[in-house]
C-alpha cells in the first residue's frame, strides 16, 4: 500500500522536474534565436554602409582620387581597424557596452569600408557584380552547410589561427616576390582558408557546440562574420577580376 500511494506522487515530482527542464531550454532557444537574429541584423547594417562607401568610391571621381591618393588615409584606415578589432582583447567590455559598442562598430565599418573601396575601385564594374554573385552564392551555401551539419567546426579555432598567421607571413613575403603563380596559389588557399573560417564563426553563433559566441557578444560574432564575408568577396574579385 505504502509503495503503491507514493508512486504517482513520484510521477508527478519526474512530470515537474521533466516541464522545467523542457521550458528552461525551450527559454534558452528563444534567446540564442534572438541572438542570431540580432548579429545577422548587425551584419545587413555593415554591408549596407560598405556598399555605400564603395558605390561613391567607383562612380565619384573625386572620393576615388582621395581614397588612391591619400597615404594618410590609408594608414589611419589601417590603423582604425587594426586597433577595433584587437581592442576587445584587452577591453572586452568595450564590445557590450550600450552605445559604445554600436559606435565602436560604425567606426570600424567605415573605416574598413574605405580599404575595401580602395581595392574594388580598381576593376571594372562588370568584374564587381560577377564576384559579389560568387560570393552571394559562397555565403549562402557555406551557411547552410554549417547549419545542418553534424561536424563540429568549433573546435577548429587554433588551427584556424595559426593558419591565419601563417598567411599573414605569406603575404608580407609576397610584397617583396612577384611570381604570379604563387600569387594564385595563395589566393586559393586565402580562399579556402576563410571558407572554413565562415563555417567556424557561423557554428560559433548558432551555438549548440563545444565552442559558441556569448550572447553579450553580438558586435564581436557580427564582426567577425562580417570580415570572413568582405574578405571572401576580395579573395573572389581578386581571382575573376578585371582591373581597369
Amino acid at each position: 500500500m505504502y509503495a503503491d500511494y507514493n508512486e504517482p506522487l513520484l510521477k508527478d515530482e519526474q512530470d515537474k522536474e521533466m516541464d522545467d527542464f523542457e521550458l528552461e531550454i525551450s527559454i534558452k532557444n528563444k534567446i540564442r534565436e534572438g541572438f542570431i537574429s540580432k548579429v545577422y541584423g548587425i551584419i545587413a547594417y555593415q554591408i549596407v554602409i560598405t556598399s555605400i562607401v564603395v558605390y561613391f568610391a567607383m562612380w565619384s571621381s573625386s572620393f576615388k582620387n582621395l581614397l588612391l591618393s591619400s597615404s594618410s588615409l590609408y594608414m589611419t584606415n589601417v590603423f582604425l581597424t587594426f586597433f577595433l578589432v584587437l581592442l576587445p582583447i584587452c577591453f572586452p567590455q568595450a564590445y557590450r557596452s550600450v552605445p559604445i559598442n554600436y559606435i565602436i562598430l560604425t567606426i570600424f565599418t567605415i573605416s574598413y569600408s574605405c580599404l575595401v573601396a580602395m581595392v574594388v575601385c580598381l576593376y571594372t564594374f562588370s568584374s564587381v557584380m560577377c564576384a559579389l554573385f560568387l560570393t552571394f552564392i559562397t555565403v549562402v551555401s557555406l551557411s547552410i552547410y554549417a547549419w545542418k551539419t553534424d561536424k563540429d567546426f568549433s573546435i577548429c579555432g587554433g588551427t584556424l589561427f595559426v593558419s591565419l598567421i601563417l598567411l599573414i607571413f605569406s603575404s608580407l613575403i609576397l610584397i617583396f616576390i612577384s611570381i604570379p603563380l604563387l600569387n594564385l596559389i595563395y589566393t586559393f588557399i586565402s580562399l579556402i582558408i576563410f571558407c572554413i573560417y565562415l563555417i567556424y564563426d557561423t557554428q560559433l553563433l548558432i551555438g549548440g557546440k563545444r565552442v559558441q559566441f556569448s550572447e553579450d557578444d553580438y558586435i564581436y560574432a557580427a564582426i567577425n562574420i562580417y570580415l570572413d564575408v568582405i574578405i571572401l568577396f576580395l579573395k573572389i574579385l581578386s581571382l575573376v577580376g578585371k582591373k581597369e
